[in-house]
């Protein structure tokens, strides 16, 4: 054993002093006091370092008595493997390895989960290094690390996983077959206008299948019952709306307008999708100016447009893009009511069937526009639906800050003029309308926002409608056919007064 000091360093020894001098001197007392504690401490310690040596001596005697056998508490796959020798253990492993086999097992990449087995991935159970690691435990040759391995065992603390090896196949199919639920894009800020939020971009992920096999392998072999897979993120996505996603709130309708449309006719049905879906999640901060004409580009076919009926020069017409001056009118309403600025809007040459008149607001491309402007210290956003035989606008911000009157006066009524057209086709003495005439109108449109029950502003427009001509074919043929007229119901004018509170 090592030379230990009969004396703690702190004590000090005077040989000039007598016995009867250190009895009556206290830091004496004291000296010769810690003298005998440290003697007392080294007879303890050595007392203690032969007990540890002897218990040592005894379980290394037991070790070389056991031979090649496990040592007391150890555990194979959870199962006590304690006390078996090589050859038992050997069988053990290899029955528990097999019965592994259906054992399940959970891969994990991201939010998505694939339950699975250690079977499905084509692993074979790898029995050798767990018979190994059972012999190995109290062999280190370290008598301290084997006398707390065998302590640690006979507390059950000790219990080794069998080991698998594996084929890529298997593993890599099922890995293939979970990349799709893995895999999603990056994505901008959006608007989601039907459920009035802004939602924030987001990463896109992708799983690495091939990376992954790694992670299945160092999986099977610790025995694991969960596998996290490599998922990597993808690049974020073009995001035009990030520096306004702090900004924007779409929680409020500042102001709504409906209009009817026949759903049997397919092709003006298509246009006013084309149209509304242009315009549709328009963003407008404050001071910006909406041009129909430059949101919505021109009607034309390549654009996805086809010909159906349309108002031309007072007249119905099949054209191409026809309908699309009800987007027009049906977004003018909206933001007439939403107190956006009317920039610039011109009413149809003939009333329309689908809007009261005051409210329409026609467009050709690319003379004839309609804008308007957001007045507000807020962005605003457009949002428009056709379905269901309805086009609706909307525009959206977070609050309203107006409610707003339309109020519409006739102030004068404008006959139709008649004329004739020769037809060879009819009979002579025949007529057949080709187009019914319609009285013009002139009105006086006023928009009243009212700000918590006062008159913040009142704006007024004279509007005029011009009448559309009777257009009557006569026959020159006298063996021509005779046509038939139906009865159409009479003209009415519209009401001399409206008004509608939004």
């Amino acid at each position: 054993m090592p030379e230990v000091s009969s004396h703690p360093a702190s004590t000090v020894v005077d040989p000039s002093r007598t016995p009867v001098q250190d009895a009556q001197d206290p830091v004496a007392r004291g000296n010769r006091f810690a003298r005998r504690l440290w003697a007392g401490a080294e007879i303890v310690g050595m007392a203690a370092g032969v007990a540890m040596a002897a218990l040592w001596l005894h379980d290394a005697r037991a070790l070389a008595m056991e031979g090649e056998t496990v040592a007391p508490g150890v555990r194979l796959a959870g199962t006590p493997v304690g006390g078996l020798d090589a050859g038992a253990l050997a069988e053990v492993a290899a029955d528990l390895g097999r019965d592994a086999l259906d054992r399940p097992l959970t891969l994990v990449a991201g939010e998505a989960r694939v339950e699975t087995s250690v079977r499905a991935l084509g692993a074979d159970p790898v029995a050798e290094a767990a018979v190994h690691g059972a012999l190995a435990v109290g062999r280190s040759g370290d008598p301290w690390t084997d006398l707390r391995d065998r302590v640690r065992a006979s507390r059950g603390e000790i219990d080794l996983p069998i080991g698998y090896r594996f084929v890529d196949g298997p593993a890599l199919d099922q890995l293939l077959a979970m990349a799709p639920t893995v895999d999603r894009p990056s994505l901008p800020t959006r608007l989601d206008l039907e459920r009035r939020k802004v939602l924030p971009a987001t990463s896109g992920s992708v799983l690495l299948a091939y990376d992954s096999l790694s992670a299945v392998a160092v999986g099977l072999a610790e025995g694991v019952d969960q596998i996290d897979l490599v998922v990597q993120a993808k690049p974020p996505a073009e995001d035009p709306l990030a520096s306004l996603a702090d900004t924007l709130d779409v929680g409020v309708v500042l102001g709504s307008f409906d209009t009817p449309y026949q759903s049997g006719d397919a092709d003006r049905t298509h246009n006013l999708k084309v149209g509304a879906a242009a315009i549709d999640g328009t963003v407008l901060m404050p001071g910006d100016q909406f041009s129909f004409n430059e949101v919505v580009g021109p009607r034309s076919a390549e654009a996805g447009y086809r010909y159906a009926t349309g108002i031309a020069a007072g007249q119905l017409v099949d054209t191409m893009g026809g309908g699309i001056c009800q987007v027009s009118s049906t977004i003018f309403g909206a933001g007439f009511f939403g107190g956006l600025d009317v920039v610039r809007s011109r009413p149809h040459s003939r009333p329309s069937s689908y809007v009261d008149m005051g409210l329409d607001s026609t467009v050709v491309f690319p003379d004839i526009d309609m804008k308007l402007q957001n007045p507000f210290d807020f962005p605003v956003v457009l949002h428009m639906t056709v379905s269901q035989g309805k086009v609706r606008a909307e525009v959206l911000g977070p609050r309203r800050p107006y409610q707003v009157a339309f109020e519409r006066e006739l102030s004068e009524v404008l006959p139709y003029e008649t004329v004739w057209r020769h037809d060879d086709r009819l009979r002579t003495g025949t007529e057949a309308v080709a187009q019914r005439g319609m009285r013009g109108f002139k009105l006086k449109r006023t928009r009243t926002l009212y700000k918590g029950g006062e008159v913040a502003k009142t704006e007024e427009w004279e509007l005029r409608y011009p009448p559309t001509t009777r257009i009557l074919r006569r026959g020159t043929n006298p063996a021509g056919e005779v046509p038939e007229n139906k009865t159409k119901p009479p003209l009415r004018d519209p009401a001399p007064k409206l008004r509608i509170v939004q």
